[in-house]
């Protein structure tokens, strides 16, 4: 998905940097590449309605010592205690929770679904940019020039003084 998100980035620069073509040969470049930008958008946004429930963070494996004063793990040199736990950013802190065995394979594969859903977002908002973009370059290759002045000039300001004569 993302190497054809790249295709799609590559393209549209090789595009803009090409030599100039007919109006018409960049407007249906511009509209086809708007296509396919929809088309992936519509893809991701599908996989973001699929989403179920998800938690924030990140499962790992820590080592630390329990806390009981005549643990091995108390000494200088004693082996700690492997624990799982979820890691997740609140308020601009790191907070951690221990998980237990029947946790574990739960916590993260809810966690997964979130990372999941944050690329998919961040997927989606690099689409919208990229559609952006080219929506203003279809603009500009159907843009026609302001039509000539017919007739009589006009005077410069509104209200400016007509010459007597």
């Amino acid at each position: 998905m993302v190497a054809k998100l790249a295709l799609r980035d590559a393209l549209i620069s090789h595009k803009a940097m090409s030599t100039p073509a007919p109006v018409a040969d960049v407007a249906a470049d511009q509209r086809q590449i708007l296509r396919d930008l929809a088309a992936e958008y519509g893809r991701q946004l599908r996989q973001i309605l699929q989403v179920g429930e998800l938690i924030k963070g990140s499962v790992y494996q820590i080592e630390t010592r329990c806390g009981n004063p005549g643990c091995h793990c108390a000494t200088p040199r004693g082996q700690l205690h492997p624990a799982t736990v979820l890691s997740w950013s609140e308020a601009g802190r790191t907070r951690m929770r221990s998980l237990g065995v029947d946790q574990r394979a739960r916590v993260r594969r809810l966690s997964e679904q979130y990372r999941r859903l944050r690329q998919a977002r961040a997927d989606v908002v690099r689409l919208h940019q990229q559609m952006l973009h080219t929506i203003d370059q279809l603009e500009q290759a159907l843009r026609l020039p302001p039509p000539l002045a017919a007739g009589r000039p006009r005077a410069a300001r509104w209200g400016s003084p007509r010459p007597r004569g």
